[in-house]
């Protein structure tokens, strides 16, 4: 269980008290999380607790519990996901009866629905449609919105969802606060079941997010335990709400319970010399030093500036092809822009021109982004690959599945070990002869529950769920940003395989991840940072935005990092390569 870990891992892995922990790039922030959660399941003297890991994406939380198979720990008692997920699957639905919004039902709608409703509220007020609206609350009930007229289209969009009985995340996290600050039976339960709280990315989380957290460890004292991990430099959400709160913050967060402080600086990832570029931006004085394989290697650091817009994927194109024959894997080369503004054109060019180098772009997923939805829960079975590496996902996933039918159904399928296997081959039985993702899905879907003997229509939620989740696929098909874009099932199917193409993605969707070769490219004084975080601020607030987000680029390399800046553009004032 500690085998392997450096002094500073170790320590922070065996604490006993709250902890919040600075991890710089490459220094094993997961693994230290993977081996503190696995040292504390261990440690669990009741089989009635229960450990919640709070991460930033699904895809992180999933990577926590495929660690903890390999190191064969049980995880019946582990809860691993996001915040919205915790607070819907916690909070939300076990309890939404005390909250007068929520207690005629509702449903959680889909990112397509929600930009679509807001297009037509900036339409109806002469906003910019490029204007971007943060429908995020503070503790208060208050947005965020820097522009005061931007709250107010904020507002109008969750009064028009609510009269709907519809919710977003934003508004989901708003009722879990609420629902906790209001009933201390709801903060008590909680309480008793938690045995610890690791906080992921904690630089992330926004305010709203620590009081729901604070409300818990607050309540808990001693008998729930808080871990904090995260990089105060990599906070490249502040747009968003995200805030890097201070110990002394956090702790006045938990009722002023004691949190020490613990640091892992050494990074195993990148050669020194990409160390020393990308501290170049770093705003903590943690010192990183490279101890890795790649400590010692030279490196390589490129500005382009030559390079015309119109011709850039040849560049890229060629950049690949050289890094290939020089032996570096596909998935070891990533490309890397602020927005997929950038990216989805310059995907189709080089697929089109390198139609023999597998590519994985995540941001052109066909599904919803909802994962709360029945439908992508299932669907997500269907589309994973039967596989021994897999298999103990597959389990979780469709303990997941049962547990809300026996909710649909007043427990009528059962939750045993037995009735999950039993379900799990069901599924696994079932292929449908179509070749349409959506087609696919839809005959899979209904097969399994004729196989169930349920009817869909059992549940006013679970229809509702089916055209949400299957009316999102074929609007993402019907925009704009789709054209092109294959609709088979392979390719649904690969949204859900392990990365062995090119990477293709944002900055912000390649946070925690690295890559032997990394190039980025639209780093524009407007998008890095973009101009709704900057407009109308000091120019200190531009230059620590700007500055995070090019630490996130550069970190992420092992050995290459090339920078292209089309001809003419003004680049970030913040990036100056020698």
């Amino acid at each position: 269980m500690l085998k392997g870990l450096n002094p500073n891992q170790l320590d922070a892995v065996t604490t006993d008290k709250n902890a919040l922990v600075i991890a710089c790039p490459g220094s094993g922030k997961t693994r230290v999380l993977t081996r503190k959660i696995a040292y504390e399941l261990e440690r669990l003297e009741s089989k009635k607790k229960f450990i919640i890991a709070l991460t930033y994406t699904n895809r992180a939380a999933e990577e926590i519990q495929r660690r903890l198979d390999e190191l064969g720990i049980p995880q019946e008692q582990l809860w691993a996901g996001t915040i919205h997920s915790f607070c819907y699957q916690w909070i939300i639905k076990p309890y939404s009866a005390y909250e007068p919004a929520l207690v005629h039902g509702f449903s959680i709608i889909d990112d397509n629905k929600k930009r679509k409703i807001l297009s037509e509220i900036k339409k109806k007020h002469s906003v910019p449609s490029y204007s971007d609206i943060n429908t995020s609350l503070d503790r208060n009930e208050n947005y965020i919105n820097d522009d005061p007229y931007n709250n107010t289209i904020a507002k109008e969009f969750h009064i028009s969802i609510i009269e709907n009985k519809e919710i977003d995340f934003d508004l989901l996290i708003n009722y879990a606060y609420k629902l906790l600050k209001s009933h201390s039976k709801i903060r008590s339960h909680l309480a008793n079941l938690f045995s610890y709280v690791f906080v992921d990315e904690f630089q992330d989380t926004q305010d709203l997010q620590y009081a729901i957290i604070g409300q818990i460890i607050s309540e808990a004292r001693d008998k729930c335990k808080l871990f904090l991990v995260g990089d105060p430099d990599q906070a490249i959400y502040g747009s968003l709400g995200g805030r890097p709160k201070s110990l002394y913050e956090i702790q006045e967060e938990i009722g002023n319970q004691e949190i020490v402080f613990k640091e892992i600086p050494g990074n195993y990832r990148s050669t020194q010399r990409i160390v020393d570029f990308f501290r170049n931006f770093q705003s903590t004085e943690v010192n990183i030093e490279a101890l890795g394989q790649h400590a010692s290697e030279s490196g390589i650091i490129t500005l382009n500036t030559a390079t015309n817009k119109e011709n850039l994927y040849k560049e890229f194109a060629d950049i690949i092809i050289h890094n290939l024959k020089n032996a570096v894997k596909p998935s070891e080369i990533c490309i890397i822009a602020p927005q997929w503004y950038f990216l989805t054109p310059l995907a189709q060019k080089l697929k089109s021109i390198l139609p023999d180098i597998p590519f994985d772009a995540p941001g052109v997923s066909p599904l919803p982004t909802n994962r709360e939805n029945f439908w992508w829960k299932l669907s997500r079975l269907f589309l994973t690959e039967i596989a021994p590496e897999t298999s103990m996902s597959r389990f979780r996933w469709m303990n997941q599945i049962i547990d809300d039918l026996n909710g649909y159904t007043s427990g009528s399928l059962g939750n045993e070990y037995a009735d999950c296997r039993r379900n799990l081959k069901i599924i696994n039985s079932i292929r449908p002869n179509e070749t349409i993702g959506i087609l696919y899905l839809e005959e899979a879907c209904k097969a399994f529950f004729e196989r169930l003997n349920l009817d869909i229509s059992i549940s006013s939620v679970l229809v509702e769920q089916w055209d949400i989740f299957f009316d999102g696929i074929r609007k993402k098909y019907e925009s704009t940003d789709f054209i092109g874009t294959p609709d088979d099932v392979q390719y649904f199917k690969s949204i859900f395989k392990p990365s062995t193409g090119v990477v293709i993605n944002t900055c912000h969707g390649v946070k925690g991840e690295e890559f032997e070769t990394v190039i980025a490219f639209g780093l524009h004084w407007g998008y890095v940072p973009h101009w709704n975080c900057i407009r109308d601020q000091p120019y200190y607030i531009a230059e620590s935005a700007s500055k995070k987000l090019l630490y996130v680029i550069g970190s992420r390399a092992k050995k290459i990092c090339i920078y292209l800046l089309n001809k003419g553009e003004r680049q970030s004032q913040d990036m100056n390569i020698k």
